[in-house]
């Protein structure tokens, strides 16, 4: 899987109407439309529940229309925004690293919030079914199948950045199923298709709130922090372009979005996760990224690991 990944970037042209900037400009010299990608947590309408009315919101705000492009993957995602098929996308903090070394010129425009109040950042916790009684941390994962999300995802790469200085061994002293919807990998621990797995604490808290799972069902037997994920905006867009959509982007959120009227509740939640919006964050808060890459040197991170 990881070498699919790899290879997708290697191959920037494939995506879908690609290889060119194409969109033509108003006579303010914007483009007269900005496309906004993303990765459905799901099936393929949830990717309107998700980002819909984000999509509304920022087209209202920037008083510009936003289209949108679905990927299957972060692969995709990162293919389009080099290619400039895409001008802005919401990524993880792993493949924000991934899109930049591969070339994609991109800039922050805000990092997402889980609940209002939420310092930056987020949890990556080791997951078990409560009836496995998990103890013991990281030596936890020793001989088992492990679930983690997508490959370029930081809840991958930062667990394998763990592993690697706890002297754990792909295929010597744990086994990997990928399962790049990372909002399913607690249900698919549970049904036992895999014995651990490796999900963001707010993936935890939407599969419980969906019913995909109970609490009681899982225990958590081991965490670390991570940076969370960006929304990011193509930099050669026009500099006063930026300035309103970095703007706009932390302006949204659930309370935001439920004063327009527009939703209610939990409707009113943003991305795959459920989150509450969009916090201000500078490209050096992902360094961390590139020093475990570099420390680590997985396969996952290419050139960023040499």
């Amino acid at each position: 899987m990881v070498a699919r990944v790899l290879a997708a970037l290697a191959l920037v042209a494939a995506v879908s109407g690609c290889g060119k900037e194409t969109a033509a400009t108003t006579s303010s010299g914007w483009p007269e439309k900005i496309i906004f990608a993303a990765v459905p947590a799901g099936e393929a309408n949830s990717f309107q529940s998700h980002y819909g009315l984000f999509v509304r919101a920022l087209s209202e705000e920037v008083g510009i229309k936003v289209e949108t492009f679905q990927a299957a993957d972060y692969a995709g995602v990162i293919e389009a925004l080099i290619s400039g098929t895409v001008d802005m996308a919401q990524l993880g903090a792993f493949s924000y690293a991934l899109a930049v070394q591969n070339g994609a010129k991109i800039e922050p425009a805000g990092l997402l919030q889980h609940q209002k109040g939420d310092p930056p950042g987020y949890t990556i916790l080791g997951i078990a079914p409560a009836s496995a009684n998990a103890t013991g941390g990281i030596d936890y994962f020793r001989g088992k199948t492990v679930c983690f999300p997508d490959p370029a995802s930081t809840s991958t790469l930062l667990p394998l950045f763990e592993f690697e200085k706890a002297g754990l061994k792909l295929d010597r002293d744990y086994k990997r199923l990928t399962v790049p919807a990372g909002n399913t990998i607690p249900r698919t621990v549970v049904k036992g298709d895999c014995q651990v797995g490796l999900v963001a604490d707010a993936q935890l808290d939407n599969a419980v709130r969906t019913g995909d799972v109970t609490r009681d069902q899982l225990t958590s037997f081991w965490k670390m922090q991570a940076p969370h994920s960006p929304v990011v905006m193509r930099s050669k867009l026009p500099q006063d372009l930026r300035d309103k959509i970095r703007t706009a982007t932390l302006k949204i959120n659930a309370e935001y979005l439920a004063a327009k009227g527009w939703c209610t509740g939990d409707a009113c939640l943003i991305s795959s996760n459920r989150d509450y919006g969009y916090l201000p964050v500078e490209h050096s808060y992902y360094q961390v990224i590139w020093d475990a890459c570099k420390a680590a040197k997985v396969e996952a991170c290419g050139p960023i690991g040499k």
